[in-house]
């Protein structure tokens, strides 16, 4: 942020100058009706230019380390292979480029922190990952390139779902981030719904949406001026789970930018799917610059998921 500095100007005449000299210089009462009020305080102008913000959000499909969690229904891998699967990620990050990555189905914060270390030249100095009741330890997490103001946890909170009043928590959390780039506030719910398999599968997922567009609502009303829920929701568009959070018109889908034909983020059954996506409120939506779904061989080797990124220039 730049600064405009106040500048003064201060006229003084000394016996030994001559009268003339001190004419010039506006000497005497003028001058010090000139100064009156003036203050060496730095004047604050704000930013002069818009801040570009690129955030990501990427299911990374069984990011699982090499120890089993007793606890947990876990996959387990060889190092060899969990090398090789930060490898095939930062591959794919390097290319999205973003700011801030929110993941799904990570492990733990420890794996996050050997793929920011793979990743250098991308420069994430932030990592988080939530914890969750997910039976097989698939968590949500961030990588950013800016310090967290705040990171919340809502595990543990129960709400209700619309549909049929029946009391759910979240499977795995919905994990919100807060930054400022630029000096502008900007909060980033991530989160990985419930999938289809299992009964309750359906008004759980509905459930989780509508108490995390009520947060990130919320979000908004208590003075953060710019909020985006990205993540996998496990439903299409046009779902319940879906309409839950676009209803309206607080929230929008910015992926509907994305050319039709290439708006699909995963495959199941030979049939190509959307299930992950941004929304933004009206402040953020209108400042979209750009917005893609990633695809091609180097992601499928990574994961079954493909990534979305989107960027968006803050303005003054």
């Amino acid at each position: 942020m730049r600064r405009a500095a106040s500048l003064r100007s201060r006229g003084a005449c000394f016996p030994s100058l001559a009268l003339a000299l001190c004419v010039l210089v506006a000497c005497g009462d003028d001058d010090v009706a000139h100064d009156a009020g003036a203050s060496d305080a730095p004047i604050d102008i704000g930013p002069l230019a818009p801040i570009s913000l690129r955030v990501a959000t990427w299911n990374v499909e069984n990011f699982f380390d090499e120890t089993d969690d007793p606890d947990k229904e876990d996959m387990v891998f060889t190092r060899a292979e969990v090398e090789q699967k930060i490898r095939d990620l930062a591959r794919v990050l390097r290319a999205l480029d973003a700011d801030v990555v929110a993941l799904q189905e990570v492990e733990n914060v420890a794996l996050l922190q050997r793929l920011a270390m793979a990743v250098p030249d991308l420069g994430y100095v932030d990592w988080h990952a939530s914890t969750s009741f997910d039976p097989r330890g698939i968590n949500v997490g961030y990588l950013s390139r800016y310090r967290a103001s705040n990171v919340v946890s809502h595990v543990g909170a129960r709400f209700p779902s619309p549909a049929t009043g029946e009391e759910y928590f979240f499977t795995r959390d919905a994990y919100e981030l807060f930054i400022e780039p630029g000096g502008f506030p900007v909060g980033i719910m991530n989160l990985h719904l419930r999938s289809r398999s299992g009964d309750g599968g359906d008004d759980r997922r509905l459930a989780e949406a509508a108490y995390a567009r009520r947060i990130a609502e919320r979000r908004v009303e208590v003075g953060t001026p710019r909020v985006l829920i990205v993540g996998d929701l496990n439903d299409e568009p046009g779902t319940p789970p879906v309409r839950a959070i676009v209803e309206g018109d607080f929230f929008h889908d910015v992926t509907l930018a994305v050319p039709a034909d290439a708006r699909w983020t995963f495959v199941f059954g030979g049939r190509r799917l959307q299930l992950d996506y941004v929304f933004a409120n009206a402040t953020v939506a209108d400042e979209r610059a750009n917005v893609r779904i990633l695809q091609g061989p180097e992601v499928d080797v990574a994961s079954d998921h493909n990534p979305i990124v989107a960027e968006f220039l803050l303005q003054p």
